[in-house]
C-alpha cells in the first residue's frame, strides 16, 4: 500500500524532520505603535542643541568649521534620537534658525553635508512609513500648507522639500 503513494511517505518524512512551528507558521511581526506628533522626542536640550549646531554652521567659516568639526559631531550624535520633522520643525519654527537656513544652503559645502545628512534621515523614517503621520502635524508647526509638502514627502525630493520651507 505504500509503494503506491510515495509522495505521502516523503512528505511525511520532510514533515517529521522539520520544525512545523518555525518554518511554515509564520507570524506577522508586530507594527510599531504610532506616537503622536507631540511625544516624539525633542527635550529643550535637544532644542539647544539644534540651535548651537545650525548657528554656529551658519555663521562660521569653512576653517573655523573644520577647527569645530570633532565638536559639531559630538553635539549631531546628541541628537541622533531627534526624528528629522522634529529637527526641521525646530529650525523653521525658530526665525533664527529659519534665518540661518539661508546662509547654509548659499554655501555649496553647508549645503551638501546638510541635505546628505538629513536625505538619509528622511528616508530612513519614509522607508519605516513614519513620516506621513506626522505631515499635517508637521506642517502646522512649521506653518507651511501640508498640500505643497505631501508632493516632496511623495517623491522623496528632501532637497527641494528644505528649498521649499526656506523660501516659505
Amino acid at each position: 500500500m505504500l509503494r503506491k503513494f510515495p509522495l505521502l511517505i516523503t512528505l511525511t518524512a520532510v514533515l517529521l524532520s522539520s520544525n512545523i512551528n518555525g518554518s511554515i507558521i509564520k507570524k506577522p511581526p508586530p507594527k510599531p505603535v504610532e506616537m503622536a506628533w507631540q511625544e516624539l522626542a525633542c527635550s529643550e536640550q535637544d532644542r539647544a542643541n539644534i540651535y548651537e549646531i545650525v548657528s554656529t554652521v551658519a555663521e562660521k567659516n569653512k576653517l573655523s568649521l573644520l577647527f569645530q568639526q570633532n565638536y559639531l559631531r559630538e553635539k549631531g550624535a546628541q541628537i541622533a534620537h531627534v526624528h528629522p520633522l522634529r529637527f526641521l520643525g525646530v529650525i523653521f519654527s525658530n526665525p533664527h534658525l529659519k534665518t540661518c537656513m539661508f546662509y547654509i544652503w548659499d554655501d555649496y559645502f553647508k549645503r551638501t553635508s546638510f541635505v546628505t545628512d538629513l536625505s538619509a534621515a528622511l528616508t530612513r523614517e519614509a522607508d519605516k512609513g513614519k513620516l506621513h503621520p506626522y505631515l499635517n502635524d508637521f506642517c502646522r508647526e512649521v506653518n507651511v500648507p501640508a498640500e505643497a509638502v505631501k508632493s516632496f514627502f511623495d517623491s522623496r525630493d528632501w532637497e527641494n522639500f528644505v528649498l521649499f520651507l526656506i523660501q516659505s
